[in-house]
């Protein structure tokens, strides 16, 4: 096997930062795609427990007015 020269041994460090620095990029941007999709799956849960709250809430308000109906 032939000795590397410098410069082969420099475009090999160079080509191994290269890959290490994009295999970091993809590793933020799957983080960062996580991280959305687990906001937008507790925004939607926020959601429905709003939607659930305000539903009962109108229940309770249509509960009330009969029974302030039944005693007139």
């Amino acid at each position: 096997m032939a000795e590397q020269t410098k410069a082969e041994r420099e475009a090999a460090g160079h080509k191994g930062a290269a890959t290490r620095f994009e295999n970091e990029a993809h590793s933020n941007a799957d983080e960062a795609k996580k991280a959305a999709a687990e906001a937008l799956e507790a925004l939607a849960t926020a959601a429905k427990a709003t939607a659930k709250a305000a539903t009962e809430g109108g229940k309770a308000v249509a509960q009330r007015a009969k029974a302030r109906k039944a005693e007139s």
